[in-house]
């Protein structure tokens, strides 16, 4: 008896027990609110905040790409020969107080010449101090002595590769670029690190979480057609893939997808950039003939007049591209002039301007024959290319009379080539009826008083337009466009223009359409 109680007992026991706990997992399953215990602790992530990537010194580069020297018209402008005077001058750079100095260069424009100016640093220096000062040598009497001109400073990020200053990103003349009242400097600052991609160990450890030692000038991982490098450079985010085929953020007429193959060429997304590859006539036969070339000085004004609005006009008449490709090419005589009809010019157009510069640059033929004009050369019918002549024909016709010596000859080259690139900008007559206005040369349906009394009435209405784009002002050497304040029928050609005006198709072609004959 006392055992079958005693095992009732403890049966009652054990059910109390599993009852128990039952009801405290329930507990713990609902109502513990207490962290649960890992097995392993997460590793925290190891920040690398250093500068100075391992195994490389710290330095900084500075690299000066080209010098244009301005003011070159107004040698031109003076009767005599001091415009064959060529300038001297020399450019000082001091990085953190320890200077440099180029050799002295003679000539109005240095090219491309990507000299490369070294600075070791301290390890770990966040800053680096740069000035640039423009020097001219300077002669008087028995005194000899450098003028500083005019220069700039600029503070150099080694953390994110990136400087600010008198010359920052996206600022009026371009990143990397000086435009100054009398000097353009075209420049670039590197640093050192491991993979030499122009992106800093710093950046690409605590920005951009990419491989300090892989090339990122050759990666893409946002695949959008630029590099990593690239885009950090110039501010897009390289893991977000963005259109650069039709993005034109300074509506020049590259894409980004251009600016990017352009980039050894000075080109800047966000500061227009106008291209030229020009090409020559070989010269005919006779005694007293020349090549049909671009004059430097010719080329050197027009530049000048588009900087001082901001806008880089380069022109390719024989860069060192390393190839075949490229401006400087002699072509074939031809007596006669290129134009729309003539199969010369589309011949040019096909076998000696590349299709990949297309869309890039405006291609024009320094022709023999004939007059200046612009005309589609293809199917696609666009005003990308044009032609001017250089031959003493032109330079005696009634468009630019007296043009005998060697200096009008180049002020006279410019003007037609700053005329029928204008075109090419989009300064046709249907903007400005006073552009071509013909009736200024007399017309040849009237007999010659009636044509010139309505020659007469044209130059009076129009003498106000101050442009090359009127033929009245053309025949004066004046050499620019209009700016719209010059009262009565004037009309503004800078605000006006159109850069990608040459990549669309165009419903008739406009150039100086008279061939005058003495």
């Amino acid at each position: 008896m006392r055992r079958r109680i005693k095992r009732n007992l403890l049966a009652s026991l054990t059910i109390i027990i599993v009852i128990l706990l039952i009801i405290s997992g329930y507990y713990f399953l609902f109502f513990d609110e207490s962290e649960p215990i890992l097995e392993e602790e997460e590793n925290e992530k190891i920040v690398d905040d250093s500068i100075s990537p391992p195994y490389v010194n710290q330095a900084v580069f500075l690299e000066i790409k080209r010098i244009h020297k301005k003011g070159i018209e107004n040698l031109m402008r003076k009767i005599g020969f001091s415009w064959k005077k060529q300038p001297n001058f020399f450019l000082k750079a001091s990085i953190d107080n320890v200077e440099w100095k180029s050799h002295t260069t003679k000539g109005w424009d240095t090219g491309f010449v990507g000299w490369e100016v070294p600075r070791f640093v301290e390890d770990e220096q966040e800053k680096s101090f740069i000035k640039i000062t423009m020097y001219e040598p300077r002669k008087k009497l028995f005194k000899i002595w450098n003028e500083a001109i005019e220069g700039f400073d600029i503070t150099y990020d080694f953390k994110t590769g990136k400087w600010y200053g008198d010359d920052y990103f996206n600022d009026t003349d371009g990143y990397g670029h000086f435009n100054g009242k009398n000097y353009e400097i075209w420049f670039e600052v590197h640093q050192l690190d491991a993979d030499m991609d122009g992106i800093p160990y710093w950046t690409e450890n605590n920005i951009l979480n990419t491989n300090p030692n892989v090339d990122d000038s050759k990666l893409d991982p946002d695949m959008d057609g630029v590099s990593t490098s690239w885009e950090w450079k110039w501010g897009y985010d390289p893991f977000v893939w963005d259109n650069h085929s039709y993005l034109d953020p300074d509506s020049d007429g590259l894409e980004n997808i251009e600016e990017y193959k352009m980039e050894k060429w000075l080109a800047d997304p966000f500061h227009q950039d106008i291209y030229i590859e020009v090409d020559f006539m070989k010269k005919g036969p006779g005694l007293f003939t020349y090549d049909h070339v671009l004059w430097k000085e010719s080329q050197y004004m027009v530049i000048d007049k588009f900087s001082n609005h901001m806008i880089t006009l380069h022109i390719d008449d024989g860069w060192p591209t390393g190839s075949n490709i490229g401006g400087g090419e002699y072509l074939r005589f031809i007596k006669e002039k290129l134009d729309v009809a003539d199969g010369a010019g589309a011949e040019f157009y096909k076998y000696h301007f590349s299709e990949e510069r297309r869309g890039i640059f405006r291609y024009l033929v320094i022709q023999n024959g004939g007059i200046g004009w612009v005309f589609p050369a293809d199917y696609r019918y666009h005003s990308d290319f044009f032609t001017i002549p250089n031959n003493n024909k032109w330079f005696r016709n009634v468009m630019l009379p007296g043009a005998i010596t060697a200096r009008q000859k180049r002020i006279s080259l410019a003007v037609v080539f700053m005329h029928e690139l204008g075109h090419s900008l989009g300064l046709i007559p249907t903007y400005c009826e006073g552009i071509d206005n013909k009736t200024m040369v007399g017309r040849n349906d009237l007999p010659p008083l009636q044509s010139f009394i309505e020659s007469m009435k044209s130059v009076k209405y129009w003498d106000n337009y101050e442009s090359c784009m009127n033929y009245w002002k053309f025949s004066r050497y004046l050499l620019d466009y209009s700016d719209g304040t010059h009262g009565e029928h004037d009309s503004d050609d800078w605000s006006y223009l159109n850069l990608t005006f040459f990549q669309n198709m165009r419903p008739s072609p406009y150039g100086i359409e008279h061939d005058y004959k003495k």
